[in-house]
Order: C-alpha cells, then structure tokens, then sequence
C-alpha cells in the first residue's frame, strides 16, 4: 500500500530562474525505508521539506503537480495538520530541541502538552519511547549533557512521539562520529520494521547499503530508483552525478583488478568480510 506519492511534482523558489526539483513522480509504500543520495544543490532538501508543507506553505515559490502523504494532499493541508502525518529531523539535534524542559522526559513531552494529551497517556508514550531509543535509565538527565549521538536520537523521539507515519530524516548524522551514527541507523531501522516509512537524505553510503530498501538519486531530477547495490556501485552513475562510490566498493574494484575476486561490486561491509575470510582460508 502506498503511503506516499509524488505526481509530476516540481518546484521553484521565488527570485530562482531554474526548477529546484522537476518532474517528480514516486510512490513509497507503507515501511519502506528509502535513502535519498545527491550532490549540493540537487534538491534533497526540498524535498524533504515538501512532505512537511514547508514546500509550498512556509518557503515562496511556484509548484506545479501534487503530493499525497498518507491519503492527504500537501498542497490542500496545513503544516500543523501534516504534522501528524509526517514527522520531520534535521542535521542538528541541538536546533530542533527546544529546551522547553529541563530533562528528557519533559523534553519529549513538550508537543503532547500542546495537543492536551492526557497525563497518563503523555507519561505511557514518554516511557514507551525512551525504551525505544535505549535511553530508559537518562529520562531525568538534561539532553544537552547527552552525545551528539544520544542527542540526535531524543530530537527523533521528539518527533516519533507524536505518533507519524513517515519520519523524514535530512542529513541526521552529518555532525555525528562514526559510533552516534551507528546509533542513529540502528534506531532508524528499528522504526521501520515497526512499519513506519522512513525517508532519509544522506550521502553516508556505507550505513544506506546496510539498511534501505531502496535508493533515490537525485539531481535536481529523480535521476534513478533502484536496489542499494545497483545504483551504489553504478560508478559512471555516480561520477556522473558528483557523487564518490564508498571505500567498500572501492576495495572490491581493486580485489577484482588483483584477480582474487570474480563477484559483484561490493556495497556492504558484511559482505566485503566474507569474501575476505574466503581469501584467508
């Protein structure tokens, strides 16, 4: 079942000559976990924000075509409506707390305390979701004395709190060491086998070949749809569009130019180490 869908959807910001995005057309399903990949300027975030409304209601501009998420038309319904139905984290966790409360706990109760949530659902939710993000034991702890990591993850719950059905995330862990942002992947994954459809702007190719369902290249266009593995070791693909294949698949070019490996370009680190430990032995 589809839960999202753009149709010939394209968008100019007021003063720009050019189309930001032009003719965009997909549908996502219900779960789906899909990773959004493309150099600056190609448009990840406008599109990120335009399942919030914040394209066409907050930014000017002309649009042309419609958005559906989860049965509503974009274009027709208000950004506090779509909130509801779309949940949307930045690149900073430190910009997207509010700083409302004090600790975790009424930090992620803030947005209930607006839409008037019953206390002892408001208090069932806030431990339902610390619990999800393994953070259970920080719920009085300040969220700006957590990680970068632990941080991102309490600005996501921020937002999962409010019950979505999508959750889009723009460049989540791009101010994240390598440890916050295996945290933040695992979580994210986590949600999306509970059935929550997950948009996700990122260039980390190593963590989207391990997690996605699908990738979307974008260059101002959708460039290409497909599998993780066919569109990150499409090399000519990616150069094309400005974008550097991992070190993965670099590692497997230079296996198969030494003539130790016959297979596939390499994508996943996991399966990088089989074909390593087949060599070994």
């Amino acid at each position: 079942m589809d839960i999202i869908n753009f149709k010939n959807f394209s968008w100019k910001y007021s003063g720009y000559r050019g189309w930001t995005l032009h003719n965009i057309n997909i549908s996502i399903k219900k779960g789906e976990f899909i990773g959004i990949i493309g150099k600056i300027g190609s448009g990840r975030t406008t599109f990120c924000s335009s399942m919030l409304g914040l394209v066409p209601h907050f930014y000017p501009g002309i649009m042309e075509g419609e958005i559906i998420i989860d049965g509503v038309n974009v274009k027709e319904t208000s950004i506090s409506e779509l909130s509801s139905h779309v949940g949307l984290a930045f690149q900073s966790p430190a910009n997207q707390l509010t700083g409302a409360g004090t600790t975790i706990e009424e930090e992620l109760a803030f947005g209930l305390q607006n839409l008037g949530v019953p206390y002892e659902e408001m208090n069932k939710r806030i431990k339902d979701m610390l619990k999800l993000i393994g953070l259970e034991k920080f719920g009085k702890r300040s969220p700006f004395e957590l990680s970068g990591g632990q941080q991102q993850k309490v600005a996501i719950a921020s937002v999962l709190i409010m019950n979505p059905n999508v959750l889009v995330l723009d460049e989540p862990t791009s101010q994240l060491d390598p440890l916050g942002t295996e945290q933040v992947f695992d979580m994210v994954k986590k949600l999306s086998k509970k059935g929550i459809t997950i948009i996700m702007s990122t260039n980390n190719i190593n963590y989207l070949s391990k997690f996605a369902d699908r990738i979307v290249l974008f260059d101002n266009a959708i460039i290409k749809v497909d599998t993780p593995n066919k569109i990150l070791t499409d090399i000519e693909l990616l150069k094309k569009h400005s974008l550097t294949h991992s070190d993965i698949t670099e590692v497997s070019i230079r296996l198969k130019k030494m003539g130790l490996y016959k297979g596939e370009l390499l994508v996943n680190l996991e399966d990088l180490k089989k074909v390593v430990q087949g060599l070994i032995k």
